[in-house]
């Protein structure tokens, strides 16, 4: 059977010969004792894969019958979704325009246009989350960053409520490679997918008249490439995580 859309990618932990986790605890924020009680928990279960990787099994249950999964990292799970929806916008489109040949503006036109906005706003809302879930995965736990020549150290707590441009910048000096400096115009499409998903968010008005309060964002629901935004989402996340993000061929 030919496979389609997102691959399920996992969220693992490089795992060491002598049993231990590698993690430089040089410079932390906190205990090592918080990280190993973790792996002495007779109810935490691993999985252990042959390219030294070591996997949390999630105890979950549905309808009082339990079973194991191997985590999964949600960021591939968001990144689907906006996939998928984006696929779906061509389909979208296609049924406005034929409305609009045949000069049809019955409720017709409303309900292609409601199809239009859900698979666009859809799209929107999830490849943003992506990123920014992942970047909030790539704040290291156990360590400060400094950002600025304050020198101020940030904790990953800290950084989690900064801005998407600042959390970018913390997870570009901690990796010590700067999508930023590299890939300025996929930047800027990314800076305007979040501005995008603030305003589906939180619907501030922008009257153009008296009545008219909503035009502009129906219109760039209209207007917006969302099938290149998402693309570039993939390679922003890939960029630091090469391979997290696989998409099987439609």
């Amino acid at each position: 059977m030919r496979k389609i859309g997102t691959k399920i990618t996992y969220k693992g932990t490089p795992f060491n010969p002598d049993g231990d986790h590698n993690i430089d605890w040089g410079n932390v924020n906190s205990d090592e004792m918080d990280y190993n009680e973790a792996f002495e928990d007779k109810h935490s279960f691993f999985l252990r894969s042959e390219k030294g990787m070591l996997y949390g099994l999630d105890k979950l249950k549905f309808r009082k019958k339990g079973f194991l999964l191997m985590e999964p990292n949600p960021v591939s799970f968001y990144f689907s979704i906006a996939n998928d929806t984006a696929m779906q916008i061509q389909d979208a489109y296609s049924r406005l325009e034929n409305l609009l040949s045949k000069n049809d503006n019955s409720p017709n036109l409303s309900i292609a246009y409601s199809y239009v906005f859900k698979v666009t706003s859809i799209c929107i809302l999830f490849a943003y989350t992506a990123c920014d879930a992942f970047l909030n995965q790539m704040i290291p736990e156990y360590k400060k960053i400094k950002m600025d020549e304050t020198n101020k150290e940030w904790s990953k707590q800290e950084i989690e409520r900064l801005p998407f441009e600042k959390k970018l910048k913390a997870v570009s000096i901690y990796a010590n490679n700067y999508f930023e400096k590299k890939h300025p115009i996929k930047l800027k499409k990314l800076g305007q997918l979040k501005d995008f998903r603030n305003r589906l968010i939180h619907l501030k008005e922008a009257k153009q008249n008296p009545i008219v309060s909503y035009n502009d964002i129906y219109q760039d629901i209209l207007d917006t490439d969302l099938i290149k935004t998402v693309k570039y989402v993939k390679d922003f996340i890939n960029f630091y995580k090469p391979g997290l993000i696989i998409n099987y061929r439609y």
